[in-house]
């Protein structure tokens, strides 16, 4: 079993432990998927992505949980180059791949209305902590990661997935159990 197999099968285990999964995992692409940043390369080389990476996107696929990307690379027609030189186009549902300021706040909102998913039902993994703190704040859960996507992000981020969405249907409930009472019409 080659180490992508390996790591696919752990990741099956990690995802196959959840209680609740996200309907989409959003990855950032420089210094999260691969480890370089695509505007210092040309899209003439060969690409390659962090070690855990591939084994990672196979199983969140295989799993039926849609991905996309969120990269604010200045040259998007690299990244997208090398993103057909691995055969990772096709899986995924949204590619929001262009420079900006907001700190990815305008890629998810174009990657919510491609895909329709509630921010509150999103995974988001990015090396820089700016776009950790400006998504977090649209409801994503977003975890930061030190040397690109591994086994240990994906763990963290799918407890910390777990834990958001058990707190909001406990506060979505609170709110219906507060909100939705009947007025009591008893009085005889």
């Amino acid at each position: 079993m080659g180490d992508v197999e390996k790591v696919k099968e752990e990741a099956m285990q990690i995802l196959g432990a959840s209680e609740v999964l996200p309907k989409l995992v959003v990855f950032d692409l420089d210094y999260t998927l691969w480890p370089f940043y695509c505007e210092c390369r040309s899209k003439r080389e060969m690409p390659s992505l962090y070690p855990h990476a591939t084994g990672i996107l196979l199983a969140l696929k295989q799993k039926g949980i849609h991905l996309a990307i969120a990269s604010r690379s200045p040259t998007p027609h690299i990244a997208s180059s090398f993103l057909n030189k691995l055969n990772l186009n096709s899986i995924f549902v949204a590619q929001e791949i262009f420079s900006s300021w907001t700190h990815k706040t305008d890629h998810f909102q174009k990657i919510h209305s491609t895909t329709g998913v509630p921010f509150n039902s999103m995974l988001f993994f990015d090396d820089e902590n700016r776009n950790i703190q400006a998504v977090s704040k649209m409801g994503v859960t977003s975890i930061l990661v030190g040397n690109g996507v591994n086994l240990g992000a994906l763990r963290e981020g799918l407890t910390r997935f777990s834990q958001n969405w058990n707190a909001s249907q406990k506060n979505k409930q609170r709110w219906l159990d507060k909100y939705s009472k009947k007025p009591d019409t008893s009085n005889s």
